[in-house]
């Protein structure tokens, strides 16, 4: 047996019929208020072909009456990706970006919160002032040499993969 097998970790719990279909459906459907600071890194993971962002923090002063937060100089970005070969090639470009900018402040993990190994997460981390802008623009550049396109991907997450999910979720129910 492992040391480590006692350990208990914290997880969320969450039934086991929940699905990556109601994550997708709740992040397309509804407003999240984005940190200035992170909004074009943000922006940039939400233009990957099926890369869902679902939480996210720049870092503040203040960290009382946040949820989530991480102390100025931080971020994180928590996203859910399909397993698809465009889902991976973005996992793999988000990756690669953060590594060629700065891999000794930026991180790019598995984070699964829940105890649903069917909803894995990932988190993108950065500290020490690592810049967000800078991953964003490299990510933007590693689409380029690897031939992901981005063009219609905001479109067909709002217009159909959100009712791709609805659909799903309703069959499920």
């Amino acid at each position: 047996m492992s040391p480590n097998r006692d350990r208990k970790q914290e997880f969320v719990n969450v039934s086991s019929d929940r699905t990556r279909e109601e994550i997708i459906f709740a992040v397309l459907s509804l407003r999240m208020a984005i940190d200035k600071r992170i909004k074009k890194l943000v922006d940039a993971v939400n233009d990957l072909p099926d890369v869902y962002t679902c939480g996210s923090c720049g870092g503040h002063k203040d960290l009382e009456n946040r949820e989530n937060p991480v102390p100025e100089g931080y971020f994180y970005i928590q996203f859910i990706v399909e397993p698809t070969e465009n889902g991976f090639l973005s996992l793999g470009i988000i990756d690669l970006a953060a590594r060629n900018i700065d891999n000794d402040d930026l991180t790019v993990k598995v984070l699964n919160c829940t105890d649903n190994p069917k909803l894995v997460m990932f988190n993108i981390l950065g500290k020490n002032w690592a810049d967000p802008d800078e991953v964003a623009k490299e990510i933007k550049a590693l689409c380029t040499t690897w031939g992901l396109s981005l063009h219609g991907v905001r479109a067909y997450k709002k217009n159909v993969r959100r009712m791709i999910a609805y659909n799903r979720i309703q069959q499920d129910a």
